[in-house]
This record gives structure tokens, sequence and C-alpha cells, in this order.
């Protein structure tokens, strides 16, 4: 009888994927590196720094009030009117590597009509601290504002926190804190979450071009995920439709993850790009701005 032998047909080693079904930190970056994805971004650049000098000349406001002892740690106030008003506390993106509060100034613009002040917070950049500095500065710069309302023409008890991108990850950071036991805060300091465009599983990051800045390994990049939230302040996600799909995905699967929870979460997708959907907070009437009155109770 005939023994078979063994095959000497080599098989192709399938590589091990690096995040989901990537695996290779072309894939990833490519889904991940939001100014590729326009063919323009420079000129997005100028246009938010020339229309946040705009508004700064405008509005007028408190600039570069400090929340810790870092010339980086800062934030500005734009405020709608005498007294306290209900204020938006926002929290810029740039893969926490890029721009500062300067370039986001033009965010009140949509705000201020309607008597809502918005605060811009600015914070230190990777790769001279960490994202869990970062994500500590946030909270300490929303505690200074909570603390100093009254001088700064904020209403405490009706202040919505917002994100863009890498600052959406900061609005989950907030979600995710214990205001009461940490800071001597009420357990809920503020009365819904607008997460634009967020970053939330940083998980794929280790695997792409901004590994050298962030300097995340796969282990603190889980850490300092937020894979589902965990806050029972009304939250509402927005992303855009000509985001990446790992963009959309990912807010997707957040806003899923909290209506499953039975949390007050909601979901809306607009017919924008990474960077122009923030024109929907600078407009009067846009959709992000109409988001923030109906929490603030406008």
């Amino acid at each position: 009888m005939k023994q078979l032998q063994p095959s000497t047909v080599e098989r192709p080693i399938m590589a091990a994927p690096l995040y989901r079904d990537f695996t290779t930190v072309e894939e990833i970056t490519a889904l991940y590196d939001i100014e590729a994805t326009v063919p323009d971004f420079g000129a997005y650049a100028a246009d938010f720094v020339r229309r946040s000098a705009e508004t700064r000349q405008r509005l007028g406001g408190t600039l570069d009030v400090p929340f810790g002892s870092t010339l980086a740690e800062t934030f500005d106030v734009f405020p709608a009117g005498d007294g306290v008003r209900p204020t938006v506390f926002f929290v810029h993106g740039g893969y926490w590597k890029a721009t500062d509060s300067k370039v986001w100034s033009y965010v009140a613009d949509g705000l201020a009509p309607h008597g809502v002040t918005t605060v811009v917070s600015n914070y230190a950049l990777v790769p001279q601290v960490s994202i869990a500095e970062i994500v500590r500065q946030h909270r300490a710069a929303f505690a200074t504002a909570w603390r100093r309302a009254e001088e700064l023409g904020i209403d405490r008890d009706n202040i919505v926190i917002a994100g863009h991108s890498a600052g959406g990850h900061g609005v989950a950071a907030l979600l995710d804190t214990d205001w009461a036991g940490e800071y001597g805060l009420p357990e809920q300091p503020f009365v819904a979450a607008i997460p634009v465009s967020p970053v939330l599983d940083l998980r794929p990051l280790p695997h792409s071009w901004l590994a050298p800045y962030l300097q995340l390994n796969p282990a603190t990049a889980l850490q300092l995920s937020h894979m589902a939230p965990v806050s029972g302040v009304p939250t509402h996600v927005v992303v855009g439709s000509r985001e990446t799909p790992e963009f959309e995905r990912q807010s997707r699967d957040w806003a899923a993850a909290g209506q499953r929870a039975g949390l007050p979460v909601e979901l809306t997708v607009l017919d924008h790009n990474h960077f122009s959907i923030l024109d929907e907070l600078a407009d009067p009437v846009g959709v992000l701005t109409k988001i923030a009155l109906r929490h603030l109770g406008h």
C-alpha cells in the first residue's frame, strides 16, 4: 500500500490582527489619519484660526484663566451677557498632539446669541505629557470652572460638556469621573454631554503613525479607552457621515452600548466630514447648537 507523503505545498501564514480585523499599520492609519480624509486640510486649519481671532475680537471674554501650574493649563471664557449664564464647556481635539484653545474660539459663535457662555479649555500636548495627564488636566479644568462659576459668569447648575475628536475622549473621561469623591463636586456636575466625532477606543492607535507621539502600549491604550458610557447623564453622540468608517463605527458602538445598558444616550449622524462638523456648533441655528440648547433648557 502506497504511503501518503506529507504535502510540500507551503500555506501562507496569516498575520495576526493588530486591532479588530486589521493586520497592518497601513490599514489602521488609513482609517484613523483624519487629516488625509480631506484634500484641503490646510485650508480648514487656516480658517479655524481666522474665525477664532474674529470671535475673540467680537466677543471679548476672559482669556487664559489658569487651572494649574503650567502655562498650558488654562481655559478661555466667552460670556454671553451679565450675570451667570447657561454654559457649554468645550474640549478641543487635535489627536492630543496639536492645536490649542485659541484655534477653537469660533465654536462660541453659535451659542452667544442665545445667551449661552462658552468655555474653551486648553491642555498640554503629547509627547511632552501623557494622555493620562491630559485627562487629569481636563478634570482639573472643569473643576476650576465649576468652583469659580459665579465670577466667570457660569451657571454651575446648567453646564453641558462637549468635545470634538480627542476632545470627545475628554468628554467620556469627564463622564467617568468620581466628582464627589475626588473633587468635592456634586456627583453629576453637568446636565448633559455631547461627544462629537470622538476617539473612544484607543487600542488601534499604538499600531498607527501616531505611536511615536502618543507613546501608548496596548495595555495603557486599553486602560485609557472608553468602551461604553458609564454615566446616567444624558449624552448625545454626534458624528459625520463623511468621516472614516472607523470613526463612525466607534460612535455607533459606544452609543449602542449605552442604550443596551438603559442609559440616556442618543446618536445623530450628520452630513459632514471630521473638520466641517463643528460648523453646526458655530452656527446659531446649527444642529449641535440646538442639541446643546435643548439640554440647557432653551
